[in-house]
């Protein structure tokens, strides 16, 4: 018999500020942290703007030691959430990051790559951690991948509490990517709109501490989760979204429900003309499956920007929030869309009449898809 996983803790540094008030009352409010670019101006890249952390909360420090400090802020707001009765030293740490630090690639000091493991030991000697230790490098999906994967070792008893930490940030070989592409929007991005351009990018960094004890619980749990690989192209999703659509599928059965149980989805949302598309096609699919529309859907990259590896996390939090408010924020910048209409897009802040199951849902390159489902 496996054991309930209880979210403890959440916390959160974006373009927005740090903590989860922050993000969360500003996603809400319909604002965006999707501003002029400044630390990473001098990157030649085709797009004006960036989510990028606000400058008077790290200072000069240098781009590189930027991943360790937001996760370490993150992390903590998430510990001090869970109040003083967690024992570090029994807490597991699991990181998801797509390029972590980027040491000795953007800043050319030849000491290495600055491995996803290697920013996650980091952050366990920091923090104190005594617990097991992973990393997660799985694109655009690992934020929501790593969920599954804590949520596993304390489900199967080789964790009673596990923190999850999220952590990217901008480099130039990031920017450089995505511009090259073409995959970036000039202005801010409009995922699912018709006049749709591309991505807008993000700094960014999430955290949750899992714990099977439910006396720690905030009141939500993760309940299911899944990951599938639609295999079709290096950087392009599947055509019909069967990647995501199965993620979700599996995701939901894994947590003993039905589709009809799922009240709000989050969505992947990247403003390109390809994912968004997919998306809506795959989400669409599975719900038609049993003659419905989606449940209310909302994507948020066009305030926080994409955060990459972080986005899974940092959404997974945006989707808590829907559940704990009972309400869906409408869809940034959304006015007309080309997208599957059978994805129920939210356009105006819409009530929830139930607010108990949430399904986030996230993408990367290479095909892989991840979904978790959450339970108020």
């Amino acid at each position: 018999m496996t054991r309930q996983v209880h979210i403890a803790g959440r916390g959160v540094v974006t373009g927005f500020g740090r903590g989860v008030a922050a993000l969360v009352d500003s996603v809400f409010a319909g604002r965006t942290a999707v501003l002029p670019r400044r630390r990473t101006a001098t990157f030649d890249a085709p797009t004006r703007v960036a989510a990028e952390y606000p400058a008077e909360l790290h200072g000069e420090l240098p781009e590189t030691e930027l991943p360790l400090w937001a996760g370490m802020l993150a992390a903590q707001e998430a510990l001090d959430e869970a109040g003083d009765g967690v024992d570090r030293a029994r807490v597991g740490l699991v990181l998801a990051t797509t390029k972590a630090d980027m040491s000795g690639i953007v800043d050319g000091n030849g000491q290495g790559l600055a491995s996803p493991i290697r920013l996650a030991e980091q952050l366990q000697q920091r923090l104190e951690l005594g617990g097991p230790v992973a990393a997660l490098s799985c694109a655009c999906a690992s934020g929501v991948i790593a969920i599954g994967s804590a949520a596993r070792r304390i489900a199967l008893g080789e964790c009673d509490r596990v923190l999850v930490v999220a952590a990217d940030v901008l480099n130039r070989f990031i920017v450089a990517g995505f511009g090259g592409m073409g995959a970036l929007d000039p202005d801010v991005s409009r995922p699912f709109d018709a006049e749709r351009r591309g991505v807008s990018l993000g700094d960014g960094a999430g955290a949750v501490l899992l714990s099977a004890h439910e006396r720690e619980s905030i009141g939500v749990r993760v309940v299911g989760h899944a990951g599938a690989n639609d295999a079709c192209h290096t950087t392009g999703p599947d055509y019909e979204g069967l990647g995501v659509g199965l993620a979700a599928k599996r995701a939901v059965q894994h947590a003993g429900l039905s589709l009809q149980d799922v009240d709000v989805v989050h969505l992947h949302g990247t403003g390109t003309r390809a994912n968004d598309t997919s998306e809506s096609i795959g989400l669409g699919n599975l719900w038609g499956s049993v003659g419905e529309r989606t449940p209310p859907a909302f994507g948020t990259k066009a305030q926080t920007g994409h955060t990459l590896g972080a986005a899974g996390v940092v959404e997974s939090l945006l989707a808590i929030a829907a559940l704990e408010r009972a309400e869906v924020p409408a869809n940034h910048r959304l006015r007309e869309t080309d997208c599957d209409e059978r994805l129920d897009l939210v356009r105006e802040p819409r009530r929830l009449a139930r607010a108990r199951c949430a399904l986030k849902v996230a993408s990367g390159f290479g095909g892989v898809q991840g979904a978790a489902v959450f339970m108020a």
